[in-house]
């Protein structure tokens, strides 16, 4: 199968979440065989057009990094009408992008899938052109109910969207060596939605106990949280590791003995998953904006709050749980799985797409 995919940033770029996830389906469909050609702007030196990476084909649309997106989606149908594509997958995220690719599906007669990661946001005088757009996809794919939730509100039909959510890599669990580093872990990025205080207020309520906490992630409220565990009289206990590599995380996660989750806002937390599959136990702040405590539901290692005045009490009840490296009820999360029920989805979309066409042919008289 040959696939097209297009996001104007790139991992290699930007490190936006959207990019990420479309980076692993661009990755996990290469590893299977299938041509994937990554439509983005320009994110190396030289001055070719094309560049192989990793078994995918990344074709820069546009150079210029300051591109506006309604620039770079006008150039969408004739690069990839060269490349030939069964399916086109796209950011949803970006309405220019969306019509691009839709055009371009449209001259070659190829389904368009969009592949949405974060919530939706539409603001009412917003709302039919929401639904124009979303309208044109041919299938929705989502991480989560939360997105799921987003996208159908902003106008899309129910019966287009499939919940899909991002995978884990089994066998690196499984390989790699636990570290006894903390017992207590967080791992988000430090914005001004990661509500690390809530966290931390916690951690200070619990003083009378022996515990080790490690905070994974980067961000601009770094400083602020470094100098509230200073206040709160924490700091030789908590330590601030920055981003670190995927095989250091996991490491630390299969170390560890509860893992807290308290952001506001998360299409879909995936580090939160990689710990969970990891044997931690999984601590999840309700927000409305947030999908972590969808990974725990109805789990036995798993606790959900609505009131961060508890955290403490929670963490203290989770760590009666024993421990555990490896968590294999999250098994059903790999990439094996993921990407074969992706390119299932891709392949009955493109079998319904191939048969109205020959119904439509047939009853204009054609066949």
């Amino acid at each position: 199968m040959r696939v097209a995919i297009v996001e104007r940033q790139t991992i290699h770029k930007e490190g936006e979440s959207t990019a990420k996830r479309l980076h692993t389906v661009a990755e996990l469909l290469a590893i299977k065989g299938h041509a994937v050609s990554f439509y983005c702007l320009k994110w190396w030196e030289g001055e070719d057009r094309e560049r192989i990476h990793k078994g995918i084909r990344y074709y820069a649309v546009s150079e210029d990094a300051e591109d506006v997106a309604w620039r770079f989606a006008a150039q969408l149908p004739s690069k990839i009408r060269e490349y030939g594509p069964d399916v086109i997958i796209a950011d949803g995220a970006e309405q220019a992008v969306v019509m691009g690719s839709k055009f371009t599906s449209i001259i070659l007669r190829k389904p368009l899938v969009l592949d949405f990661y974060e919530q939706v946001e539409i603001k009412e005088r917003d709302r039919k052109k929401s639904k124009f757009v979303l309208g044109l996809a041919d299938l929705v794919v989502v991480p989560s109910e939360l997105v799921r939730t987003s996208v159908i509100e902003a106008g899309c039909e129910m019966g287009l969207v499939e919940k899909l959510p991002n995978p884990i890599n089994i066998k690196r669990i499984k390989d790699t060596k636990a570290e006894t580093v903390a017992d207590i872990v967080y791992s988000k990025s430090l914005d001004k939605n990661s509500n690390l205080e809530s966290l931390l207020l916690a951690l200070a309520e619990l003083r009378d106990v022996k515990w080790k906490a490690v905070i994974i992630g980067e961000g601009e409220m770094k400083e602020f949280y470094e100098r509230q565990i200073k206040d709160l009289r924490i700091s030789r206990r908590v330590e601030f590791l920055g981003e670190i590599p995927i095989e250091k995380k996991i490491a630390i996660f299969k170390g560890a003995h509860v893992c807290v989750h308290t952001a506001m806002k998360s299409g879909f937390p995936k580090d939160f998953l990689l710990a969970l599959a990891c044997g931690c136990i999984g601590v999840a702040e309700y927000h409305e904006s947030s999908s972590a405590h969808e990974l725990i539901r109805h789990r036995e290692r798993g606790f959900r709050i609505t009131d961060g005045d508890v955290l403490h009490q929670i963490i203290r009840e989770a760590a009666k749980l024993p421990r555990k490296e490896i968590e294999e009820k999250f098994f059903e999360y790999g990439e094996k799985k993921f990407i074969e029920r992706y390119v299932g989805l891709i392949e009955s979309l493109g079998k319904s797409k191939a048969d109205k066409l020959i119904k439509d042919q047939s009853d204009m008289g054609v066949l």
